[in-house]
């Protein structure tokens, strides 16, 4: 049987984001859908703490209101809502910080995703297809 906070969970931290995102990609303006795509970075983060963390305070009343009550911070259709504020102020600093380390490694910045992209050979801005296709089946 499922759990009744489960439900809960699920139905404030998942149908209705769920709804909204997919309006938001059928719609044409883009920024609804940055504000969708924080808040799913900050949920999939959220679940991540919450595997070492929810067993530990699983316990405690009112756990399940907080839980429910941060989810709709997160979602608020406001300007500093909290998938926005916790993205720029705390996972955005991290990121950069863990991932300017990892570009300083000289074999990282010889073989990094952008410098593959600029050696590897378009098909499009190839001069002709036979040779392309020739290339291909070597």
């Amino acid at each position: 049987m499922v759990e009744k906070g489960v439900v809960i969970r699920s139905a404030v931290g998942l149908i209705y984001p769920i709804y909204r995102s997919v309006l938001a990609v059928m719609s044409e303006d883009t920024d609804d859908d940055m504000i969708w795509l924080r808040y799913w970075v900050v949920l999939g983060i959220l679940s991540l703490v919450e595997l070492v963390v929810d067993p530990m305070v699983d316990y405690f009343p009112g756990y399940l209101l907080a839980k429910c009550a941060f989810l709709i911070w997160c979602m608020a259709p406001m300007a500093n809502h909290g998938a926005n504020l916790i993205l720029s102020q705390i996972i955005f600093p991290l990121f950069k910080k863990h991932y300017l380390q990892l570009k300083k490694d000289p074999v990282e910045e010889k073989i990094s995703w952008n410098n593959y992209l600029k050696v590897k050979k378009d098909p499009v801005q190839e001069k002709s297809w036979t040779n392309f296709l020739k290339r291909k089946r070597c």
